[in-house]
Formats: structure tokens, sequence, C-alpha cells
């Protein structure tokens, strides 16, 4: 059975019970009422004096027992029966009641039972001579040795609550019918986004995660339910989407690998074979060969340490080092210097604008790196003569350290993806020099900005050129400079800025 079927049918069956347990106390306070006041009348027509019972015309007792509507068109109705046994038990007078504007039966009590149930004085029960009525009686024993019995007939009670139970078989049962229905609508209605639900799971199970439940117009238990499924969902659908992309990027990356990879080993196979077949014989040639497999195994192995340094810093990214709180000025001095002695004929500039004690929170090691990895990229894509200029400076609770030159730029289309691995430019950036470069210099630098915690963008140099802004946590240390506010736009921040 369904729930929404068993909660129907619990609401009905608590209706009922709920129906049955208050029409049977209301049926049975009023029948004990209805009792408890024939029991009085028949109390009161026992005390009253002997000489004026009922069945004595014209004695007092008669008015009082019954009564017609003023005028006397009507006969008076007596509600008490009256039956006298002599000393003997012969039957005496017997009076039947009236309240049904008939005599009714006599009530069924014997003389023996009368004269027995005299003296105490208590009420008990007996039915009638032909067995269609129920009576209450009672005793009395008279001075001259009979004994009268006093009689009250229930068909008024008996007659009360067989219409009070009609009536509440009927309302109870329209109570219930309607109570069920109504029940059954709630139920339904509050389970209604259960079925979406249920919908949704088998949906997602048969591998349809773009299914989504109809947002819930409560906000009770169901409601939240239904919320929180569908933010399972989002997350479960994003998690999936960054496996798959991550897996597809490593399968890109596994290719463009081999790919660069091909060339270097094919050449160095194509030259050993060349040498044993006899076709390298001692001399120039054969210097000239040993000299292009020592570059090409010189490019294979720096595209391997590249390829490796790369891998260690995805496994570190997923458990981060702590940093220490590096001084800039420091690590940019070094990176300058290094870049002077390696590229002559390329100029370069440092300008740190908020002087010497600015500090982020990084790795020291990692940081020369990227900064390092950036100006060999200047001196790798930029022709002779080129000025590079850097510069630190604090925006907030962010240092930027630009790198920025007047070279040849990066074309906009080629932006967004620089700092791919194996991405070569192709617009106006070409490479200047020969070397073992394999595309991963800018992703390189990339990893190692993010492995401090911090983003690195390339940007446009007004006026012609690239820039490179590398944006790091500031280190929290007492006697910096005072920071300044940043621009909303990055790029106004370079106007000017052209060395």
């Amino acid at each position: 059975m369904r729930l929404r079927a068993r909660l129907a049918l619990l609401v009905a069956v608590l209706l009922t019970g709920s129906v049955a347990v208050l029409g049977s106390g209301t049926l049975w306070w009023t029948r004990s009422n209805l009792v408890a006041e024939a029991d009085a009348r028949l109390l009161r027509a026992r005390a009253q004096p002997q000489s004026a019972q009922p069945g004595q015309p014209g004695q007092p007792g008669q008015p009082a027992q019954s009564r017609g509507r003023p005028g006397g068109d009507q006969p008076p109705v007596r509600q008490v029966a009256l039956v006298r046994f002599d000393t003997q038990g012969r039957l005496e007078e017997a009076v039947p009641s009236e309240t049904t504007g008939e005599p009714d039966p006599l009530p069924d009590v014997p003389w023996k039972a009368a004269l027995s149930g005299g003296p105490d004085g208590r009420i008990r029960s007996a039915g009638s001579v032909d067995g269609t009525l129920e009576y209450h009686w009672t005793a009395v024993h008279r001075p001259d040795g009979g004994v009268t019995v006093f009689a009250v007939s229930l068909a008024e009670a008996a007659r009360t609550s067989h219409l009070l139970l009609g009536s509440l078989l009927l309302g109870g049962g329209a109570v219930v019918v309607l109570g069920g229905g109504a029940g059954w609508w709630m139920v339904r209605r509050q389970l209604r986004p259960l079925d979406d639900l249920v919908d949704a799971t088998e949906a997602v199970a048969a591998g349809d995660l773009t299914r989504r439940t109809r947002p819930p117009v409560d906000r009770d238990e169901v409601g939240r339910l239904t919320q929180s499924f569908d933010h399972m969902l989002v997350q479960l659908d994003a998690s999936l989407a960054a496996r798959e992309a991550a897996r597809l990027k490593l399968e890109r990356f596994v290719a463009d690998a081999s790919h660069e990879l091909r060339t270097p080993l094919a050449l160095i196979r194509g030259y050993a074979e060349l040498h044993g077949r006899g076709g390298l014989p001692p001399g120039p040639l054969l210097e000239r060969a040993m000299s292009r497999i020592a570059a090409e195994t010189e490019r294979m192995t720096g595209l391997v340490e590249d390829l490796l340094l790369l891998a260690r810093l995805d496994h570190e990214a997923a458990e981060p080092e702590s940093d220490t709180d590096v001084e800039v000025a420091g690590v940019l001095q070094d990176a300058v210097e290094e870049h002077r002695a390696f590229g002559p004929d390329h100029r370069v500039e440092l300008d740190l604008a908020t002087g010497s004690a600015v500090c982020v929170r990084a790795n020291a090691l990692r940081l020369r790196q990227a900064i390092g990895n950036l100006l060999a990229n200047v001196r790798n894509h930029t022709p002779p003569g080129t000025v590079t200029r850097v510069t630190a400076e604090v925006f907030g609770p962010v240092v930027e350290i630009r790198v920025i030159d007047d070279g040849p730029g990066i074309a906009a289309a080629d932006r967004p993806y620089v700092f791919e691995r194996f991405f070569r430019p192709d617009g106006s950036r070409p490479r200047t020099r020969s070397g073992t470069g394999s595309g991963l210099g800018l992703s390189i630098v990339a990893a190692l900005v993010s492995s401090c915690e911090g983003t690195v963008t390339a940007l446009e140099t007004p006026g012609g050129g690239a820039t490179f802004v590398v944006r790091l946590p500031r280190s929290q240390m007492p006697g910096g400079p005072a920071p300044r506010e940043a621009s909303a736009n990055p790029q106004e921040r370079l106007r000017g800025s052209r060395p």
C-alpha cells in the first residue's frame, strides 16, 4: 500500500475512533440523565402519602403526576404506574402509566419480589408483562400489611437514545466520509513533492543528472528535503563535470607530452640508425649529428623536468604546504639579477613603489621561480633591446607584482589561453630565440603562483607589450607600508606604467 493511502486510512481510522468515542459518551450521558430523571419521578411518587397515591381519582397526587393543557381539553398523562397487593398477595389495583398517550403494559413485578423489595427502598429493574418495555420500580409496605409497587417506564429514555444513536450514526458517518476525503486531499497535496522527488531520483539513477524537482511551495520538512536534494544534485553534477574536465585535461596533457617527446626521440633514433649503418663517418658530419643529439636531449630533459614539476605541483595542490612570510623586494632583486645575467641584451628595471618592507604569505623558492619564469618568457619571446619593468605595490590585503615589457605583446585572442599547458601563441609574440621551450613555462608560473594561494593574469601593456600581474595575499606584519586603495579595473592601474 502506498504511503498516501496508508496516511489517508490512518486519518479515517482516527476520525472513526474519535466519532465512536464521542458518540458513545454522548449516548451514555444522555441516557443516564434521562434514567436519572425517571428515577427522580419514581422517588417523588414513592414519597407521597398513601392517601394521595395515583389511582385514587380526585386525590392530590394525580394532578402532580399528570397535567393536561389549560382548559382540560387533553386527558392527563400518567407517568408512574401503580400496582397494589394485599396481605395475601392478591392484586388489588393496577394503574398503568400513559407515557405514550395510551395505557402502557403493566410492569411484571411478582408479589414476592415486591414484598422482599420494600424495606430497603432500592430501585430495581423489570420488564413489562408483554416484554416490550423496561421499568424501574420500587415498593412500599402499607400500614394494613399490603404492598404498593411504583414503576416508571424507560420508554422515553429508550426512544431518545434510539433517535440520538441514529443521528450520531448519520452525522458520524458524514464526518468520517468528509474528513477522510479532506484528509486524502491534504495528504496527496502535502506528499506531491515526494512524488517529484521519487521521479527525480529514478531519473538520476537512470543517468539523467539534469533532472530537478519542482520548487517547493512550503518551507516544511518535505520542502527542505526537495531543496536539499536539488542542491545535492547540483553539487554532484558539478563534481562529475569537474572530474570529467580533469580527465579530458589529463588526456590532452598526455597527448601533448607524447607529441613533444616524439620529435626529439625520433631525431635521436634517426641519427643512431644512420650512425649504425655507417652513414656518419668521423668528421664534421658526425660532430654536427652529436650536437643535434645533445640539443634534443637537453630539450627532452627540460621537458621531462617541467612535466615532473607540474605533476609535483598538482599533487601538492591537493595537500598544500604551509607558507611563510616572504619579503618581496629580495625575491624580485634575485630574479632581476638573474635576468640581467642570462639576457644582457634585455634591459630590466626594478621599481618597488611601496618600499622594501612588503611581505607576502608564500613559498620563497616557488615565488622566486615564478618571477624567473616570467622574465625568461620575456627573453624568449621579445627581441633584443626590449625593456622590462618589474614593480610591486600593495592594494588592500593584496600585493601585486607586475612584469611589464614593451615587446610585441600577446594577441587578445591568445591571452585567455597562455597559461594552458603546451600552448604556443601564433600571433604577435613568436619565439625570437632557439631553446628548449615546450609551451610549459607560463603553465608552470600559474601552478607556482596557485600553490602560493595567488593568481596570475596576462594583460596588454598600454602603448604595446605584455603585462603579467601576480596577486598574492599580503602578510600582516607590523611596520609595513600603508596599503593603497585598489582600482576596480586592473588595466587602469597599468596606464602610464609603460617603461
